[in-house]
């Protein structure tokens, strides 16, 4: 048995859905009225019969320790929290408790169960702070906010619960996961949502010597994601830490070019300086999960924004 936490959200809906390919047998964890509900596309899996949904707050203790002690769990793949490294300087208290505590009482519980399961920890590349790109898994984490600080918190408690308790819990980074049903604070939704409403779309970077420089980011496709997750979820062991990203950085400018060429629309591109605490450039060495993993990614950008508009328009009509 499988357990997904965030199992209605993007990158846990997909998760469910590539398991259940596979034939194994998912309990899909979500919070009560969740703020992603992605149920409907779960329930039309022909392998549904093998899912079933706990409609659980990883924040309450007791609840998730009796789910886990009522089940029979190889792998906890944990997806659960509030996830945006911009908007969490506004909400810091939400962000911090919430997400550190999820961890906390998933770990716990997995502790005291006989046997533990595996908890596989999904943190992210925002805990490299202003390092000097590419990211590489060995470099010292410096965290810039809320958010980051929240997933470098969850990090080190993994690492505590396998030296003190022999837990396995590895750890993935992912690098901007984008794909068809991300989330409404993604960039692609962003920029999808204004471009189908005849909206100016607000590209972020820098001014450097009286130049715009837009932001380059690692965008990774939500099914690569995935099956690198799954890797880490049958082969990492221990706090072992692997970045979960394509390898190259791309312009936000880019991105947005590029989906408006597919959306058949043009709007105009308003140029913002970025927060403080955001980089500007940021990509992942990607070489441990290819040596240790055998993972590599397979789409890129041109096909993930061909990919997202064809669901958006689909799904949304053209807005």
């Amino acid at each position: 048995m499988i357990l997904v936490t965030g199992a209605l959200g993007f990158i846990g809906s997909h998760l469910v859905e590539e398991l259940l390919n596979r034939g194994r047998e998912v309990i899909a964890l979500s919070r009560p009225n969740p703020p992603e509900d992605n149920y409907l596309y779960l329930r039309r899996h022909p392998k549904v019969s093998n899912l079933r949904i706990a409609f659980i707050d990883v924040t309450d203790f007791d609840a998730v320790k009796a789910l886990l002690g009522g089940e029979d769990i190889e792998i906890v793949y944990h997806l659960a929290a509030i996830a945006s490294h911009r908007l969490s300087v506004n909400q810091p208290y939400q962000y911090l408790m919430t997400n550190y505590l999820g961890l906390l009482n998933v770990l716990e519980a997995a502790r005291i169960c006989e046997p533990s399961p595996k908890v596989v920890y999904t943190s992210s590349s925002s805990v490299y702070g202003d390092s000097k790109p590419p990211f590489k898994e060995d470099m010292e984490p410096k965290p810039k906010g809320p958010y980051a600080l929240s997933k470098f918190f969850g990090e080190k408690l993994c690492k505590l619960y396998h030296e003190q308790y022999g837990l396995e819990c590895p750890i993935i980074r992912y690098f901007n996961v984008i794909g068809e049903r991300c989330r409404k604070n993604i960039v692609l939704r962003v920029f999808a949502d204004r471009i189908a409403r005849g909206q100016p779309i607000e590209v972020y970077g820098r001014w450097i010597e009286g130049e715009f420089k837009p932001a380059e980011r690692d965008f990774t496709y939500v099914k690569d994601a995935v099956e690198g997750t799954i890797l880490v979820g049958e082969k990492a062991n221990g706090s072992e830490v692997f970045n979960l990203g394509f390898g190259r950085p791309v312009s936000v400018l880019k991105v947005a070019e590029l989906l408006m060429s597919e959306l058949n629309k043009r709007v105009k591109v308003v140029k913002k300086e970025l927060k403080p605490h955001e980089n500007l450039i940021s990509y992942s060495s990607n070489e441990k999960a290819r040596k240790l993993l055998g993972w590599s990614p397979r789409v890129d950008i041109e096909e993930m924004v061909k990919r997202y508009a064809r669901w958006f328009l689909r799904t949304f009509k053209g807005g």
